[in-house]
């Protein structure tokens, strides 16, 4: 009997003790309101279908708090401000700006709608713009109070002079869609190759600026695989020193891409500094009406508009508890599906119909690395992402950053000038195209 007293004391002594870093931590849950964001789409003055003001009219009319026009190679100045646009490429079509008294309007909530069920206005994110405009490879940065990228073509296979350029100018940058240049959404495995993690992760970790990437874009077609990258890149950043931060987004060209994607922010004021501190800092969600799946092609799930939002979120030693509401009844339907997620893995999962659920991470110390995150759920299928928690504790064994198959010297740096071709760009389209067709390489089932 002493013995076993002695080795279950034992066992509780050495129990870990895990600090937990919460991104929300600054969040005072009493005073926040949650504003609804768009952080990239287009208007005619690149490749979008609809001018300045009706586009707005849409967003405002939709009930948004938060717009950035993200336009392909045009800074936004402001609505109300002049842009250069860049002639071929959006067709040649002209562009105008809005009135002062149509942007005051619509950023204090006076703009008349018949839809809008806020009289809180619409704001400003003002230097937005997708970077490496007109690039087959679409390797798409997007620039935020950026002063880089006006007119800039951009380099094919190329996702790190963006956030450069914009970390030297003094702006905040996102990595949009990578799935579609890594081919994930065809080929997930891709998402687990060395070659793929070590070459984002070292973009997060030379620039601090570049605060994320986009886990989900427009339908999920795409980026159906960018959740996986997502997670192996934060297993080897975090021990960096920093964390990557999830965005979602329509990016919005068509009256049908609005409302799919978008981004959460539980703030006291909504204003452009406060939405700025936010993504810095990562205290903001990235949700979704959709979802897809990396092992079908053909899957798609479509919710109604109904996600959960977040209305606390309290750290108490090894327990992280959330509670949150229905965007849509403000109250909780049948049933919510909560999973908490470690390493790329599902550690838990609750099947409930309350809006509240809790980790205890004594309880899964065999699974946890350097980070746990969670995603709510609901019947309707709207998704809602938290950022990652990194873990802190005795005895935490960190991933290294994989080493690069391109030698870092001057064969590779004539590899990269070799790469960075349009006509390798065309290339790696026909091939993949021809690979598909002979189904050479294992790719998502239909």
């Amino acid at each position: 009997m002493a013995f076993t007293v002695c080795t279950v004391a034992f066992a509780e002594n050495k129990a870990i003790e895990y600090t937990v870093v919460n991104p929300y931590e600054s969040v005072d849950w009493d005073k926040i309101d949650t504003y609804k964001a768009c952080l990239h789409c287009h208007t005619t003055a690149s490749d979008g279908d609809v001018d300045l003001l009706p586009w707005l009219e849409l967003y405002y009319g939709m009930d948004y708090d938060i717009l950035a026009v993200t336009d392909h190679g045009v800074i936004n100045n402001g609505w109300n401000k002049d842009k250069k646009l860049n002639g071929i490429f959006n067709g040649f079509r002209s562009y105008e700006p809005l009135t002062d008294e149509q942007y005051e309007a619509i950023q204090t909530g006076t703009y008349p709608s018949e839809t809008r069920t806020k009289s809180r206005g619409m704001i400003d994110i003002t230097g937005g713009i997708e970077c490496n405009m007109a690039v087959v490879s679409k390797t798409h940065v997007n620039g935020y109070w950026s002063k880089y990228g006006q007119g800039v073509w951009g380099k094919e296979n190329d996702y790190e002079t963006a956030p450069k350029m914009i970390d030297e100018m003094g702006g905040y940058s996102v990595l949009n869609h990578v799935g579609d240049w890594v081919n994930s959404n065809n080929y997930p495995d891709r998402s687990h190759e060395d070659y793929y993690i070590n070459y984002f992760a070292n973009i997060f970790c030379k620039y601090d600026t570049c605060l994320g990437m986009e886990i989900i874009n427009n339908t999920d077609n795409c980026t159906r695989g960018d959740r996986e990258l997502w997670d192996e890149l934060l297993q080897v950043v975090i021990p960096q020193g920093r964390n990557i931060w999830a965005f979602a987004d329509d990016d919005s060209e068509a009256v049908s891409d609005v409302g799919r994607s978008f981004e959460l922010f539980p703030l006291e004021e909504c204003t452009e500094e406060a939405v700025k501190d936010s993504m810095i800092n990562g205290y903001f969600f990235a949700a979704s009406k959709f979802q897809r799946n990396t092992k079908r092609a053909d899957e798609i799930t479509e919710g109604d508009g109904k996600v959960a939002y977040v209305t606390n979120i309290a750290v108490d030693g090894n327990k992280i508890k959330i509670d949150w509401k229905d965007t849509c009844e403000h109250e909780t339907p049948d049933t919510w599906t909560v999973e908490w997620i470690a390493d790329g893995n599902v550690i838990k999962t609750s099947e409930i119909s309350t809006g509240t659920d809790t980790i205890d991470l004594s309880d899964y110390s065999d699974e946890l690395g350097c980070y746990v995150r969670f995603v709510i759920k609901n019947a309707d299928h709207g998704v809602t992402y938290s950022q990652a928690f990194e873990l802190q504790y005795e005895g935490r064994v960190d991933k290294e950053i994989p080493d690069s198959p391109i030698p870092d010297n001057i064969l590779g740096k004539l590899y990269w000038f070799w790469y960075q071709r349009l006509s390798i760009s065309l290339l790696d389209l026909i091939i993949e195209k021809i690979l598909s067709w002979t189904d050479v390489l294992p790719h998502v089932a239909s």
